[in-house]
């Protein structure tokens, strides 16, 4: 065999090694004494945070290895996502989001990623619809009420949101336009910090997520004017919706899933579906779940690739209808 035969063979046989070494690497995955990144762009404490420390520490059991959480809030979340859009696309590093993933980069001059482009989707796990509540000492009991009290405190009346382009940010934006209000928003870096400083008085009022203040709803730390979900809640039965109310069509949720960097092998990105579609199958998690309030989902990436863009879409169309910029 002459020399240009042998070329041809040797890289015959490097391209048949390069074709089957991602899928050989994905079934090993995830290698024995490498730990997994989770990267949370909240506070600890928060409904992200918590529901995606239970499904992690379900896939970390079920895998035997090292899974670890890492916070890192700021930036309207983008802080944590432009982090792991920079990390290698090994599957090594994945980034739990919720609405702020697809509404941040739309509000930001220059956006550090892009949603679709740089991440592909794993798994939606959950939504939480938003409950629209007060300090106690704030003295309203309807939004008709609400709406009175915040003209009549114009320089003062205040809400607070899980950060800039949050779920609840978002939706309180259009919520005071629709009420024919000005308040100002005030940005904390995840849901735990906001909660704190509305049960301090600090800042009056707030569209929760139900898992983080049906405790405080219940035993009137907080009071609930409205739930910003399309029925009324069980857990909350006596509390209208914000159409009983007066504002018919208007309805404000959280929701929560995983994503990873665009690239990663699309066997890591099936195993890691299968874990969370395990995880929220399990009757153990799904205790542990019942009492943050929140609807599980189960998707396959490509059902929740299609949730993202829609999301996005919508999340456009509320920035504009609320003027923001």
């Amino acid at each position: 065999m002459g020399r240009r035969g042998l070329r041809i063979v040797a890289a015959a046989c490097l391209a048949a090694l390069l074709g089957t070494a991602g899928p050989a690497g994905a079934q090993d995955y995830p290698a024995a004494g490498r730990t997994i990144r989770v990267v949370v762009p909240f506070a600890a404490g928060g409904g992200t945070d918590a529901i995606t420390r239970i499904v992690a520490e379900h896939a970390a059991k079920a895998w035997g290895a090292a899974v670890v959480i890492e916070n890192k809030p700021g930036g309207g979340t983008m802080i944590a996502s432009q982090s792991v859009a920079a990390a290698p696309a090994d599957g090594y590093t994945v980034l739990a989001i919720s609405n702020s993933f697809v509404v941040s980069p739309l509000l930001a001059e220059q956006a550090p990623y892009d949603s679709g482009r740089d991440f592909t989707g794993v798994a939606l796990l959950a939504s939480s619809p938003h409950v629209l509540v007060v300090n106690p000492t704030v003295p309203v009991h309807s939004l008709a009420e609400l709406t009175a009290w915040t003209k009549a405190h114009a320089a003062t009346a205040s809400f607070a949101s899980f950060g800039r382009g949050a779920s609840n940010h978002l939706g309180f934006e259009v919520l005071k336009r629709r009420l024919g209000v000005e308040i100002v928003h005030v940005p904390y870096g995840g849901s735990a910090p906001a909660l704190k400083d509305l049960l301090g008085g600090h800042v009056p009022m707030m569209l929760g997520d139900l898992q983080n203040v049906r405790e405080q709803v219940t035993a009137g730390t907080l009071r609930a004017v409205a739930v910003a979900n399309e029925t009324r809640l069980a857990s909350l039965p006596d509390v209208p919706t914000v159409a009983e109310a007066g504002l018919p069509g208007f309805t404000s949720k959280s929701w929560f899933g995983l994503v990873m960097r665009s690239g990663t092998p699309e066997p890591i990105i099936a195993r890691w579906n299968a874990a969370v579609r395990a995880a929220l199958d399990d009757p153990a998690v799904r205790a542990k779940l019942e009492p943050h309030g929140v609807t599980l989902s189960s998707t396959t990436p490509a059902e929740f690739g299609a949730f993202l863009r829609s999301e996005a879409a919508k999340a456009a169309d509320a920035i504009r209808l609320a003027g923001l910029k």
